[in-house]
């Protein structure tokens, strides 16, 4: 791997963030001097003085070529990271250094390229002539980038669900602060980069994809007939090799054990052939089973078939580990590619899936459960099997909770009764967090289980603290009588919060209420009818966005574009698709006689779709160019009727500010508008 770490070194920058960037960078050189000795690191500083004779862009010093990561590295970091600073300087420029420094480690065959930028994105004006070209560059070399700043927060995307980072508006901000701030969201859509803050770009920098090539040469045993030729290549791992080195012991140094036997306290000496091989269990020794002693047979290597299973039979919860392999048949064996075709035909045609034990060798001989899912063939790849090991039973403690009752286990009414009592006593309301809130870290926190204070407990504590407040040990009566009683708001929530628990888990097994509650559902909600599963992608239409229906066809398209996987491609499509709706307004607004309807209607959802795909910066170009349209064409009724009155103006971050609302009143107002050039209210369809 080549990386390289742009810092900002500015004296504008706050000092937090300088301090935790040199920290993050130390981190990370410490972990690949141990860990990954082969990667290449260099760094570059933004805000440097033009006094230093060493600049490579206005304001930009490199240290050098990319090199190995060494102690002496680390030392020299710190004394160049001391270079004198400034208040000026450009991370774009510093970005392009980078991917010159990463262009200049091509030589070395690299397997992977990162830029890692620590920048504060305050009010300091910035230039953004170079944004896109730098931003492709980025996309066509396929270098990953990584932004790290101090005041980023994190919500839901309301479209994906998966964590969103924003900047934290709490505080007052600039507009030029807002316009650096919109500038770094957009290199989320507009190169896949990560925008996190420091501690998750700590972790994004660790967490890296191991490519090394790997394969397994195995049999599939289905049954005594059938036996299938198959290689293993791995497809994706999630692995960090490191290699210990013994420096403590010297080489002529011999390290023995000493073995000493005591019966009751005193110290014996047997002879070896009174010892005997076994354990102790409470003072008692127990001798192992010969069978125990006696070596067993190893496994047969390979796969072995053990049952057909429906396709979605293994929740995704079974699935442990960050391997991912791909079965193909052995080259040049052409008869085991014609038996794994026509597996994998029958194994779609059937959706089911293959459930087999996997042995690896006769060295590594433990067995394993592993889950065989079909892929067809195309033009470029062959019929293949991927292959996801199934956690075995040993872990099935961490997550799975026993019931409370079952048929072997009979609960007497006094139990029954103290686990009534046990939830009659706790507060019962468990909300989830609102996930559209800013948190500080990437995944929102599903059970708050420091929510749920038992209710005496909490009256105790209050009574604890009228105590401590008046300094006596005497409680008045009244006091006694009020707050002793359990509140009456929160007794009314836990009685139905717990008869709901009780209603939705009944302690004792009941046909005749399962089959009750189960007409009442279907006479509320009628049958549910199974849905398709969601990662299947849908199809682009062939067809742009029409004139005739272009909210419909928007929405039929962008359908298409948000169920592409692949972020980089979904954002490349979207911006096509954006492209040609804003061509389709400004055709419509060309029109003679204007449809305000279904103009509200395609720029409202032109609009949405920017804030769910962060393409802020074009809407507000949009909105700009829009406006200038209406001034040309003197169209004071639509402006009115559907910009005014649907707020289809610039797009604001979270909640809006004092300068956010009279920049978005300054648009709304338009006063010079031309007299007796006005579009006529007639003229306008409904």
């Amino acid at each position: 791997e080549c990386l390289i770490i742009v810092l900002d070194v500015r004296t504008c920058a706050d000092e937090d963030v300088k301090l935790k960037s040199v920290k993050c960078a130390a981190e990370i050189l410490k972990e690949k001097i141990v860990c990954d000795k082969k990667d290449l690191v260099s760094f570059v500083l933004v805000g440097c003085d033009s006094i230093e004779k060493d600049l490579t862009a206005p304001n930009v010093v490199e240290y050098g070529n990319a090199r190995l990561c060494s102690w002496n590295l680390l030392l020299e970091f710190f004394n160049f990271v001391n270079k004198t600073a400034c208040e000026e300087g450009q991370w774009l420029d510093g970005l392009k250094v980078a991917l010159k420094l990463q262009e200049e480690a091509l030589v070395f065959k690299l397997a992977r390229r990162r830029i890692l930028l620590f920048f504060d994105f305050n009010a300091f004006p910035q230039d953004y002539d170079k944004f896109n070209t730098i931003t492709d560059t980025l996309v066509n070399e396929e270098i990953e980038l990584i932004v790290g700043t101090h005041n980023i927060a994190y919500i839901d995307n309301s479209e994906s669900g998966l964590p969103q980072a924003i900047f934290n508006f709490s505080r007052k901000c600039s507009p030029e602060e807002l316009e650096n701030q919109k500038y770094a969201l957009s290199l989320v859509p507009r190169c896949n980069a990560t925008l996190c803050n420091f501690k998750e770009a700590l972790h994004n920098a660790f967490k890296v994809t191991n490519r090394r090539p790997w394969s397994w040469n195995a049999k599939l045993h289905i049954g005594s007939k059938i036996s299938i030729n198959l290689q293993g290549v791995i497809a994706m791992k999630n692995q960090t090799t490191v290699k210990l080195k013994k420096v403590w012991g010297e080489d002529n140094e011999l390290v023995s054990r000493e073995t000493r036997h005591f019966i009751k306290g005193t110290e014996v000496t047997p002879l070896p052939e009174d010892l005997v091989t076994g354990y102790m269990l409470g003072g008692t020794p127990v001798p192992y089973d010969d069978t125990l002693l006696e070596p067993k047979d190893p496994h047969p290597p390979g796969l072995h078939f053990f049952g057909f299973i429906k396709r979605d039979a293994v929740p995704d919860e079974y699935y442990c580990g960050d391997s991912l392999y791909l079965l193909v048949h052995q080259k040049g064996n052409t008869a085991s590619a014609n038996k794994l075709d026509a597996l994998v035909r029958a194994l779609i045609a059937s959706d089911r899936a293959i459930l087999c034990w996997k042995i690896y060798s006769a060295k590594f001989n433990t067995p394993r459960m592993v889950v065989l899912l079909p892929r067809l063939a195309d033009d470029s790849n062959p019929a293949t099997l991927y292959m996801l090991e199934v956690s075995y039973t040993a872990q099935h403690h961490f997550w799975d909770f026993p019931a409370l009752r079952t048929a072997k286990s009979e609960c007497s009414e006094e139990q029954l009764q103290a686990i009534d009592r046990l939830i009659d006593g706790t507060d019962l309301e468990c909300s989830l967090r609102d996930t559209q809130q800013p948190r500080q870290w990437p995944q929102n926190d599903l059970l708050p289980f420091d929510g749920l204070p038992s209710i005496f407990e909490r009256n105790v504590m209050d009574v604890l603290e009228r105590k401590v407040l008046n300094q006596s040990e005497v409680i008045d009566k009244n006091f006694a009588d009020v707050f002793w009683r359990v509140p009456e708001p929160l007794e009314e929530k836990s009685k139905q919060a717990a008869a709901t628990v009780k209603k939705l888990f009944p302690m004792r097994y009941s046909r005749e209420w399962l089959e009750k509650l189960k007409a009442k559902e279907q006479a509320e909600n009628g049958v549910l009818v199974k849905q398709e599963p969601p990662e299947k992608e849908i199809p682009t239409p062939s067809d742009g966005v029409g004139l005739s229906n272009p909210a419909q066809d928007f929405t039929r398209i962008l359908a298409s574009v948000r169920s592409i996987t692949n972020a980089t491609q979904k954002d490349a499509r979207f911006q096509g698709l954006a492209a040609q709706v804003r061509v389709v307004i400004f055709t419509l607004l060309e029109r003679r006689k204007l449809n305000s309807e279904q103009l509200g209607e395609i720029i409202s959802l032109y609009r949405q779709s920017c804030m769910d795909f962060n393409a802020f910066l074009d809407y507000d170009k949009f909105a700009e160019e829009l406006k200038a349209v209406v001034l040309a064409k003197n169209l004071n009724s639509f402006w009115q009727d559907v910009v005014m009155d649907k707020q289809l103006g610039p797009l604001v971050l979270g909640e809006p500010t004092l300068d956010d609302e009279l920049a978005l009143k300054a648009y709304y107002i338009i006063e010079n508008w031309r007299e007796g050039m006005e579009v006529e209210q007639e003229d306008v369809e409904p």
